[in-house]
């Protein structure tokens, strides 16, 4: 050490392996030897890896960063490359288009790696090359402990600060978050710490079963699909599609039921297969308290917005902590000073920008997308790092925070002035006399109400997996649905609320069955716009008089060709609890 400075050998910790630690340690040594400075880098991978394996969409401002870090770039990272990235919102759509070369989405899913991570294996290349060590241990918290003074010299030089994870305890002389936004360390990293805030986001994985699917050219950002859901973003990769959804109490049944809404309406090709699910987090705006004496708070963590797409701003916040913990020291108020002030001012005033424009995006409705346009034909007062939304270096966050609550106002204000029509679309197909839908996870339910359709002259379509109802209701609305309550990804009552909500299917005929014969599962199926709801084990009489309006006569049907429908077949709900 040098003073309150580091010097050749001092010691620093990474907590997190990710972009943001991989892009850190690179940073550090390799600004640390241009001035003359061997530092000693470990970087704590440990940790929960996503296993949804989100692609990574790099900007030209992204390559120019990491070959500065001295990563080589692979060749075949080039070899798909977005037009643009389509805006859509309440049937109106508009397109912000991408210079040529500019947005290239890396991914090897399902085949190999995601995206995110090979660029992140090729950082942590670049900085083990330049000496960091990688160690895969989980970090449960760092104290700021001083050395006692009878310590062995080696002790009493190694730092203040200790690393504890999974039972060791190593010193150092700073420390640096880069976790990423999902479960932070707070007070076990500095008592104070108040990172970024974060909203709540579920991911995914969609695939066909032939290998058919082409990477479509164009990225889509859907604004508000559902009360529950802000956005829905659909970015293509080589042989998949990735899907985010977010909003303050998204879940996982909401992504399924807006995936198959898109399926319906077009934005996903038909017959995906849902491949992998999770939860995850976002930020959502800049942290308020990023350092501490020796230690400080990278990428995601530190700030950030969901309509950031592209890793331009994680790889900055790691160059700018990098030269403010090698030249403004590591006393506290000379890293607030250096990093955050001076730092990050423009990244965390464009956190907060893109945070507060999505509600107000929300607001916009109809005119959102139109504020995109109009947002990108205003003049930035972006720096030089190229801060645009969506990967693009225009519109900024700050010129789409004004279009947006520019349109959003026009918007309140204009609904006060107008009747609410719902847009009804210009071609709805009729429907399809004696066809019905059987939707039910359980294959012997699923036979048994075929049979007895059947028995009647109708057509019967059954499904196992709810995703391909919506977009099958919409080529061939079917006299009636028949829907279980307990399914795999949406329950069904929340499905039956889709499908009355749009205008394709709201006139489609839902009856909801369920072995949860309650009053309040009844009452908020007739809530969601069920016809009836039908207690399981279904009384076949009383199912036949609801669909057709009559009971077959008994000699309509020879006795032995009579389907039965067992309490076994049409039983309780398997998972009904």
């Amino acid at each position: 050490m040098q003073g309150n400075r580091l010097a050749s050998g001092s010691r620093v910790a990474i907590v997190g392996g990710g972009i943001a630690g991989a892009g850190l340690a690179a940073s550090l040594l390799f600004n640390g030897r241009a001035r003359g400075l061997t530092l000693d880098v470990r970087v704590y991978a440990g940790g929960t890896a996503e296993r949804t394996a989100p692609p990574a969409v790099l900007t030209p401002e992204c390559r120019s960063r990491l070959a500065a870090l001295g990563c080589r770039i692979p060749t075949e990272w080039r070899a798909h490359e977005l037009r643009g990235v389509e805006i859509i919102a309440e049937g109106r759509r508009e397109l912000l288009p991408a210079a040529s070369g500019g947005l290239w989405v890396v991914d090897g899913w399902p085949q190999g790696q995601g995206g995110l991570e090979q660029v992140r294996d090729v950082l942590a290349t670049a900085a083990s090359a330049q000496g960091a060590r990688f160690v895969s241990r989980h970090v449960e918290k760092v104290e700021r402990q001083a050395p006692a003074p009878d310590a062995p010299a080696s002790v009493r030089g190694a730092g203040p600060l200790v690393v504890r994870a999974q039972g060791s305890g190593d010193r150092f002389h700073a420390v640096a978050l880069a976790t990423g936004a999902g479960p932070l360390m707070g007070d076990a990293f500095f008592k104070g710490f108040r990172p970024a805030p974060t909203v709540a986001a579920v991911q995914a994985r969609l695939r066909h079963a032939s290998p058919r699917l082409e990477l479509a050219p164009l990225a889509r950002l859907w604004i508000a699909p559902l009360p529950t859901v802000d956005a829905l973003f659909l970015l293509p990769g080589a042989s998949s599609v990735y899907a985010l959804a977010f909003g303050p109490a998204v879940t996982p049944a909401d992504l399924c039921q807006v995936l198959m809404m898109a399926a319906r309406d077009g934005l996903v090709e038909e017959g995906f297969e849902l491949a992998a699910l999770e939860t995850t987090r976002l930020p959502y705006g800049p942290g308020r308290t990023l350092v501490a004496p020796g230690q400080i708070v990278v990428g995601p963590a530190a700030f950030g917005h969901p309509l950031q797409v592209g890793l331009s701003e994680t790889l900055a916040s790691c160059s700018r902590a990098a030269v403010a913990l090698l030249d403004g020291g590591l006393e506290a108020a000379a890293l607030e000073r250096r990093y955050v002030r001076e730092g990050l001012g423009e990244l965390m005033e464009d956190a907060a920008a893109g945070a507060r424009s999505i509600t107000w995006l929300r607001r916009a409705g109809r005119r959102a997308p139109a504020a995109f346009i109009t947002a990108k034909g205003r003049r930035g007062m972006g720096g030089v790092y190229g801060g645009g939304v969506l990967g693009m270096s225009a519109p900024t966050p700050t010129a789409l925070l004004g279009a947006a609550r520019w349109a959003g106002l026009r918007e309140v204000v204009g609904s006060w002035m107008r009747t609410t029509m719902e847009p009804v679309p210009t071609a709805v197909p009729e429907l399809e006399p004696d066809l019905y839908y059987v939707v039910d996870d359980d294959p012997d339910a699923r036979e048994a109400l075929t049979a007895l359709l059947e028995s009647t002259g109708a057509k019967v379509v059954s499904f196992a997996d709810e995703l391909a109802l919506f977009c099958a209701v919409a080529r061939r609305p079917p006299t009636a649905i028949l829907l279980d309550v307990v399914l795999h990804w949406v329950d069904g009552l929340r499905l039956a609320e889709g499908l009355k909500q749009h205008p394709l299917t709201r006139n489609t005929r839902v009856v909801v069955m369920s072995g949860l014969n309650r009053p309040h599962v009844r009452q908020r199926a007739l809530d969601a716009g069920a016809e009836a709801f039908l207690p399981k084990p279904v009384d076949p009489e009383r199912l036949l008089r609801l669909l057709t309006g009559h009971v077959p006569a008994p000699d309509t049907v020879e006795p032995d060709a009579r389907p039965t429908v067992s309490e076994e077949a049409l039983g309780s709900d398997r998972y009904a609890s």
